[in-house]
């Protein structure tokens, strides 16, 4: 039983550093995870069509 309290009481130690972002923090990195996400697919996007173009010439 001591173990358990001591492992809560270590959870209880931790839980207290933790840092959470403000909500402007959050905003803002939400914004950018969702920017780049959209820029990667268009990415992804734009060289599956040249790779689809390039295929088609090759391969008629």
């Amino acid at each position: 039983m001591s173990k358990v309290k001591s492992f809560s009481e270590g959870v209880k130690k931790e839980w207290n550093k933790i840092s959470w972002p403000t909500f402007d923090e959050l905003k803002d990195n939400t914004i950018v995870v969702v920017l780049f996400s959209i820029i990667l697919s268009l990415f992804i996007f734009f060289i599956d069509q040249i790779y689809t173009k390039a295929l088609e010439i090759i391969f008629g």
